[in-house]
C-alpha cells in the first residue's frame, strides 16, 4: 500500500507543468503545491496537516531578493520567502505553486525598494552546530562582521480534551566573523577580544554608551563603531 501511495504522489508531481523561467533554468524544481494551505504548515518541506504556533519564516510575504549562489551566479526578478527552520529559500509561480531553490545559495539580500532591508549569508566556518550552509542573518558589516543565528525549536504537548499542540519557537545566537574566524559572543570580554588593536577604545565606547551585548541593537552600535576604527587605520596607512 505505502508503494503504491509513494507512486501515486511522484506521478501528480510530475503531471504538473515545469516552472518556466529562463533565468532560473537549472536552478528550481518544483518543491510543493500550496493549494491555498497554510506556508506555516510546511515543516522541511514536508506537509504535516496538523497547525502549529509560531512560523518558520524570516518574511511573512514574497518579496523582493538578490540572490548569489557558491557558484557566483546572481538571480534577480523574483520575489521569495525563507524559512528558517530549514533553511530553505523559496519562491512561486503564476499558478501559486511553491518553489524551492535547489543550488547552494551564499547570499540573500532581500530588498525594500530597491535597498538592502536585510541580509542572510551562509559559507562562515563551522561552529556549534551549525553547517557550511546555514544562514547567518548579517547585522553589521566591515573587517568584522556581526552575525545572528535563529535556531528554531518544534516541541509538541498533550493538552486534556484538546489532542497534540505543536508550537515552533526561536533562539538567537550572536557571533562575530574576523580573519577567517568565527566566535562565540556570550560576555563584553568575548566582543572586545575580537578587536586586539583598539580594546580600550571599544571598551570606552561601551561604558561611554551605556550599551549592553545582549541588547542587539547595542551589538550592531559596538561592531559598527570598531568596523569604522578598522577603515580608518586602513586609510591612514595608505601612502
Amino acid at each position: 500500500m505505502k508503494v503504491v501511495v509513494a507512486f501515486f504522489f511522484i506521478a501528480i508531481i510530475f503531471s504538473f507543468p515545469k516552472f518556466a523561467n529562463a533565468q532560473l533554468a537549472g536552478a528550481y524544481n518544483v518543491y510543493y503545491f500550496r493549494f491555498n494551505m497554510d506556508p506555516s504548515y510546511y515543516s522541511d518541506g514536508n506537509y504535516s496537516g496538523i497547525p502549529y504556533e509560531g512560523s518558520p519564516w524570516f518574511n511573512a510575504s514574497f518579496i523582493p531578493a538578490r540572490i548569489t549562489l557558491f557558484n557566483g551566479e546572481v538571480i534577480e526578478g523574483n520575489q521569495f520567502k525563507l524559512n528558517l527552520y530549514n533553511s530553505r529559500l523559496f519562491t512561486e509561480d503564476d499558478q501559486k505553486q511553491l518553489i524551492v531553490l535547489t543550488s547552494a545559495v551564499k547570499r540573500i539580500e532581500f530588498l525594500n525598494e530597491g535597498k538592502r532591508a536585510a541580509v542572510f549569508q551562509a559559507g562562515f566556518p563551522r561552529i556549534d552546530k551549525q553547517r557550511w550552509n546555514s544562514f547567518y542573518q548579517v547585522l553589521a558589516e566591515g573587517n568584522a562582521k556581526l552575525l545572528k543565528y535563529i535556531h528554531y525549536t518544534f516541541s509538541d504537548r498533550m493538552q486534556y480534551g484538546q489532542g497534540v499542540s505543536y508550537k515552533l519557537e526561536p533562539q538567537f545566537y550572536f557571533y562575530i566573523f574576523a580573519n577567517n574566524e568565527m566566535h562565540r559572543i556570550k560576555k563584553v570580554d568575548d566582543l572586545t577580544l575580537m578587536f586586539p588593536d583598539w580594546i580600550n577604545e571599544v571598551k570606552g565606547f561601551i561604558d561611554r554608551e551605556g550599551l549592553k551585548i545582549r541588547k542587539e541593537t547595542d551589538l550592531v552600535k559596538i561592531v559598527s563603531f570598531y568596523n569604522s576604527l578598522a577603515l580608518l587605520n586602513k586609510t591612514e596607512q595608505q601612502p
